[in-house]
C-alpha cells in the first residue's frame, strides 16, 4: 500500500472518530462530567497525533524536480552538453559547466550576452566551428596513446627481428651491433627522417636472448595443447656433439586442419649415461610433466641403436609394454643407409684407398697449400678436395665426385703413393667411376627419402622405384647397352 493510500485511510479514520465522539458526547456528558472531559481529551491527543504523522507523510515523499534536456539550438549561444553530464549546459567561450536549472533559452542567451558581449551577434557557422575544434582538441589520453603507439611498434619489431636472428641461428648481438646502425643510416641517408624510433628499439644481446624464449615458450605451449586432443607420433634420435655432450632430439608429427605438422618437441641433453632407460625416462617425464596423454602416442620410430630398437631392453620396447597399441618403426633413411655401406671387398678396397689417398692431401696446412696451388697451375676446375666423414651419409659421394673431377692431378701429384697407383690402373679407374656413379643415386635417393610429409608408403614406392631402376640397369649392361645418361625414377 502507498503513503497516499495509508494517509486517506487515516483521515477517514480520523472524521469517523471525531463524528462518533461529537454524537456521543452529549450523552456521556448527561449521564457522567468527568468522563466527558477525560474522553475528551483523549480524542484530542489523538487528533494531534494523526496530525503529526500526517505532516511526516507529507515530507518522506520526494521532491521531484524537472529535468531539463538539452536542445540542438542551444548551440547557436555557445552551449553544448557537457561530456560528462549531459543534463548541464557546458559554454564554449569560457570552457565552464552551468547546472540543469539553467538548460533554458533565455538563461543561456542572457549568460553570452552578460559573459560574452563581443561575441553575441556571430552567426551558427561560428560555433559549429568552434564544437569540432573542441572535440578535436588534444588530450591528456591522447598523448599518452600517441606516446605509447611507436614504443609499440618498436617492441613489435624487436620480437621480428629476434626471430630472424634465432632462425638463421644468428648472434644474439648482431642485432646492437648490426641491424639498429644499418637501419639508422638507411632512414638518415635514403629516406632522411629522424632515427628515433630505432634507438629506442630493444635489441641487447640479453633482449634478444629474452625474446627468443619467450617465443619459443609459446610455440612449445601451444604444441602441447594440440598434443593434448589429437594423436601423434614421434621420432627420436640420441647423438654426441661437440665437448662429448649427448643430446635426446626428439621430433612429432600430427595431423593439423588435414595436413601433416611436423616440429621439434624437445631436445635435452643427458648428464651421464645414455642407456635405454635414461632415454625411456627422458621422454616419459617430459610427457608427464606437460600432461600427454601416452594413448595419443600412435607411432614411435628411431635409428637401429641396441639403446633405441633392442628386442629386449631397448627403449622403444619399454614404450610399447606401457602402450601396446603403439607402433615401432626403425627409420628407413637409416636402414638405406646401413646397406649402403655394405660393400664387396674389392670396391671396399678402392673406396678406402681413395680416402688415404684425400687424407695424405689434406692432413696438414702445407700439403693442402701445395696441391690447391698445383691445380691452379694445371687450370683444374676445383682446387680442393672434399672429405669423407662416417656420420655424414652423403659425403661419400661428394667426396668420389670430387676426388674423379681431380683425378689426373691428384694422379700426378701422388704419383709415389701406392694407393694411388692401384687407382691409376684400368679396374682401378673403372671402380672408382663405378662408385662415383652408384654413391651419387644412393645420395639423391637418401634426399628423396627426406623431407616434409613424407610417409612410409611414399618412402617404400621411391626405394622400390629406385630397385626397378637397378634391375633395368643390370639387364642393359649385360646386353652390352650402355645408355651416356641414366635417370631413375624414385616414384616407382
Amino acid at each position: 500500500m502507498t503513503s497516499g493510500h495509508r494517509g486517506h485511510n487515516l483521515r477517514f479514520r480520523l472524521s469517523f472518530e471525531a463524528s462518533t465522539s461529537e454524537t456521543l458526547a452529549p450523552q456521556r456528558d448527561k449521564e457522567d462530567p468527568a468522563l466527558s472531559n477525560k474522553l475528551t481529551i483523549q480524542i484530542s491527543q489523538s487528533i494531534a497525533s494523526i496530525s503529526l504523522l500526517l505532516a511526516l507523510l507529507k515530507m518522506s515523499k520526494p521532491n521531484k524536480k524537472k529535468t531539463r534536456q538539452y536542445a540542438v539550438e542551444f548551440l547557436k549561444f555557445g552551449f553544448i552538453p557537457d561530456e560528462h553530464d549531459e543534463r548541464k549546459p557546458f559554454c564554449l567561450l569560457c570552457n565552464q559547466t552551468m547546472s540543469n536549472e539553467s538548460m533554458k533559452a533565455g538563461r543561456l542567451e542572457a549568460h553570452l550576452k552578460v559573459r560574452h558581449p563581443n561575441n553575441s551577434n556571430l552567426d551558427l557557422e561560428y560555433f559549429k566551428s568552434l564544437k569540432e575544434k573542441f572535440k578535436n582538441r588534444t588530450k591528456l589520453t591522447s598523448l599518452f596513446h600517441a606516446k605509447q603507439a611507436p614504443h609499440t611498434r618498436a617492441l613489435e619489431a624487436s620480437y621480428e627481428i629476434s626471430l630472424l636472428i634465432a632462425k638463421y641461428g644468428k648472434n644474439h648481438t648482431i642485432g646492437e651491433q648490426l641491424i639498429k646502425p644499418a637501419i639508422s643510416i638507411f632512414l638518415k641517408t635514403v629516406l632522411q627522417k629522424d632515427d628515433g624510433d630505432i634507438r629506442t628499439m630493444p635489441l641487447s644481446n640479453n633482449t634478444v636472448s629474452n625474446r627468443i624464449d619467450e617465443m619459443g615458450q609459446d610455440v612449445e605451449s601451444q604444441l602441447i595443447e594440440k598434443l593434448k586432443l589429437r594423436k601423434f607420433s614421434l621420432q627420436m634420435d640420441e647423438s654426441t656433439i661437440r665437448d662429448s655432450e649427448a643430446l635426446l632430439l626428439t621430433y612429432v608429427r600430427y595431423i593439423d586442419h588435414e595436413e601433416f605438422q611436423e616440429e621439434m618437441l624437445f631436445c635435452e641433453s643427458f648428464e651421464t649415461t645414455t642407456t635405454a632407460n635414461d632415454i625411456y625416462i627422458k621422454i616419459k617425464h617430459y610427457l608427464d610433466a606437460n600432461k600427454i596423454p601416452k594413448e595419443n602416442l600412435l607411432a614411435c620410430a628411431a635409428d637401429g641403436a641396441p639403446a633405441m630398437m633392442g628386442k629386449n631392453t631397448g627403449c622403444l620396447k619399454m614404450m610399447k609394454d606401457e602402450n601396446p597399441n603403439m607402433l615401432t618403426v626403425h627409420c628407413v633413411i637409416h636402414r638405406e643407409n646401413l646397406v649402403a655401406k655394405k660393400l664387396s671387398p674389392v670396391l671396399n678396397k678402392i673406396l678406402q684407398s681413395v680416402i688415404k689417398c684425400v687424407n695424405s692431401i689434406k692432413r696438414n696446412s702445407k700439403s693442402e697449400r701445395l696441391f690447391k696451388q698445383f691445380c691452379i697451375n694445371q687450370s683444374a676446375e676445383h682446387v680442393r678436395l672434399l672429405l669423407h666423414t662416417e656420420v655424414r651419409w652423403l659425403s661419400s659421394g661428394n667426396c668420389l665426385k670430387r676426388f674423379m673431377e681431380l683425378f689426373d692431378q691428384i694422379n700426378d701429384f701422388l704419383s709415389d703413393k701406392c694407393e694411388m697407383k692401384l687407382l691409376s690402373t684400368t679396374d682401378g679407374k673403372a671402380f672408382v667411376s663405378y662408385l662415383t656413379d652408384i654413391f651419387e643415386k644412393l645420395g639423391n635417393l637418401n634426399k628423396q627419402l627426406q623431407g616434409a610429409n613424407m610417409t612410409l608408403i611414399d618412402a617404400k614406392a621411391k626405394i622400390f622405384g629406385f630397385i626397378t631402376a637397378l634391375e633395368l640397369w643390370k639387364k642393359k649392361f649385360s646386353k652390352r647397352n650402355f645408355p651416356k645418361e641414366i635417370s631413375v625414377n624414385f616414384t616407382g
